[in-house]
């Protein structure tokens, strides 16, 4: 059973109270068919002041009826779509969402709300993720987030290719580049390996190299991720239990539970091209990849860097 609104209130109230500007990011399922969104975000502008939400939906219940309240409440708009047309991007989402989903685009952006298009790649055709930048540049969307697909629950006899990942990935930082576009990747490894600039960044941080800082995965370090029945896992990728919400404290299970802290101290543990790679405390892979190969401190196997 999903968590009451109650209880919704009471994580978010622990949460605020030992880090009080964090960003919020509301997911599904589809989050927006949860009666009660409304009153939960307004709770969150009236009382959690410094608390951001970042609403990734489908954005096919967003319409005129919402629109308002959602401009009002909410950041960023992280809004999921699969490619350019309707017969590609319903073929994944159902039909008719591929139109409905474009409305609401265009609704966002009339409201001037800030929105990203988020696809992930499945078995499209490689030109897709950018026939998708384009189109969405032409609508006025200006941030485009790409993920290629992690082997998990239904993904999971998916076959990988790192080449064909590379190859996307340098596509469409180029493109973003070309249009002008905030090119991001949901994986670590992507932006380091196509953005030089970010490449210099990282090796003129001694810190990083050594380990001294961490970035790159966000596991235990900026992510606390809580399922809609408020069970405390990884991640989304790596749903292995942590502790349950609704009973425990979650400042102590932020900063005391066993697993997160062994986590934490995980980056130095890691084997294969991932354990000997010089960008492994600025990166660290996507460990829910790993763990589908059967190690989670094994090497991110759709990683292209050798």
């Amino acid at each position: 059973m999903d968590l009451s609104f109650e209880q919704v209130v009471s994580i978010l109230s622990q949460i605020h109270s030992f880090s009080p500007n964090i960003e919020l990011a509301v997911a599904g399922g589809e989050p927006l068919m949860r009666p009660d969104l409304k009153d939960i975000f307004y709770h969150i502008k009236d009382n959690l002041h410094g608390m951001n939400i970042e609403l990734l939906t489908n954005a096919t219940l967003i319409n005129q009826s919402n629109i308002e309240w959602l401009a009002e409440t909410v950041r960023g708009f992280n809004i999921s779509m699969e490619g350019a047309r309707s017969e590609i991007h319903d073929s994944i989402r159902g039909k008719g969402a591929f139109q409905k989903t474009v409305r609401a685009l265009k609704l966002l952006i009339e409201n001037n709300a800030e929105v990203a298009v988020r696809m992930t790649y499945f078995d499209q055709q490689e030109n897709e993720p950018e026939n998708l930048m384009r189109f969405i540049n032409d609508i006025g969307v200006k941030m485009f987030n790409f993920r290629y697909l992690v082997p998990v629950g239904r993904a999971a006899n998916k076959e990988l290719d790192a080449n064909q990942y590379r190859r996307l990935c340098e596509r469409v930082w180029e493109v973003g580049q070309n249009l002008n576009m905030i090119v991001g990747f949901s994986d670590p490894f992507p932006e380091i390996l196509v953005n030089m600039q970010r490449q210099k960044e990282i090796e003129n941080d001694t810190d990083l190299l050594r380990g001294i800082s961490v970035t790159g995965c966000s596991i235990a370090f900026a992510l606390l991720y809580i399922n809609p029945q408020g069970i405390v896992q990884l991640c989304p990728y790596l749903p292995i239990f942590v502790a349950d919400a609704k009973k425990g404290d979650l400042k102590k299970i932020w900063f005391e539970n066993d697993l997160l802290e062994r986590f934490r101290s995980s980056r130095s543990l890691l084997k294969g091209k991932c354990g000997s790679c010089e960008y492994k405390f600025a990166c660290g892979g996507c460990r829910g990849s790993a763990s589908a190969k059967d190690n989670f401190l094994g090497e991110e196997p759709r990683c292209w860097k050798r």
